[in-house]
Parts: C-alpha cells; structure tokens; sequence
C-alpha cells in the first residue's frame, strides 16, 4: 500500500479529530495548530500515523504521536523527521515532551531529545503538559533547534 508523508492542511483537521479521538487522544486545540502537524495517509486519504506540535511561544510541545498498526519504522521516522522540520520552519526555540515508557525515551534520544529538569515559563502552562505530568515516572525531553 503506497503512503505519503505530509504536512497537514486547515482542510485536514475535521479528518486528523476522529482519529485521534479514535486513538483515545484529546483532540482539542487541533484547528489551532493544524499547520504544525505531520501526517501519514494511505494514497485514498485514509490517515495511518501523525505527529504534532502544540506551539507556545517560542516553543512547542510534542502531541498527538499515533501510529496505527502496519506503520513500518522508517515511515515513523520519515513522519517525525517532517515535524521536526516544520518546528524548523516556524523558527521555534525547542521542542519538548513528556513520557513515562522507557522505549520512548530511547527512541526519542534518537531525534537528539534529552531529558530534562524543567520547561520554560511559556511552556510551563500547557494543558497537555499537565495531563502527562500527573502519570508515575514521567519525563521531560527537550530537542534544541
């Protein structure tokens, strides 16, 4: 099955909702950074995978990272290297994220991700950044840019 790699559109958020809110994913906010996420879709537009950035600022807060099954490892990759660029592209500081999986960490330290103590103050205040935070074991990482 052919997939493309790309960078969402205001016309994608109504799709990139229902499958996070299928993931179990809050889907809230999207419209607000629709042009900050990633997207995998199948050559009929069927969405397999996408990855986001919540911007605060001048920085961003990782989000909405779903994989749906049969997603190979270097399409994750190529689907994340395209994030990255976009944070790039917005002229953003850093990113960040939080988890509490061991693999993530290690995956995430593959981007170049390290962890960290604590976010700025801009970042501080994100809802998604408080949900995260409240899980045992949680751990920030920061991708300088």
């Amino acid at each position: 099955m052919e997939k493309t790699i790309r960078k969402a559109e205001a016309k994608d958020t109504k799709k990139l909702e229902s499958f996070l809110l299928e993931a179990n994913l809050n889907a809230e906010g999207i419209q607000d950074s629709i042009d900050y996420y990633s997207l995998l879709e199948t050559k009929t537009g069927e969405l397999k995978a996408c990855v986001g950035i919540e911007p605060q600022g001048t920085v961003g807060m990782l989000r909405s990272f779903v994989v749906s099954q049969g997603t190979t490892q270097s399409e994750i990759v190529l689907l994340f290297d395209r994030v990255i660029s976009i944070a790039e592209n917005k002229k953003l500081k850093a990113v960040y994220l939080v988890t509490n999986k061991e693999s993530a960490v290690t995956f995430f330290r593959g981007f170049g991700f390290q962890a960290v103590d604590d976010v700025p103050p801009e970042i501080r205040e994100n809802h998604h950044l408080h949900q995260v935070l409240n899980v045992d074991n949680s751990i920030i990482m920061e991708l300088p840019m």
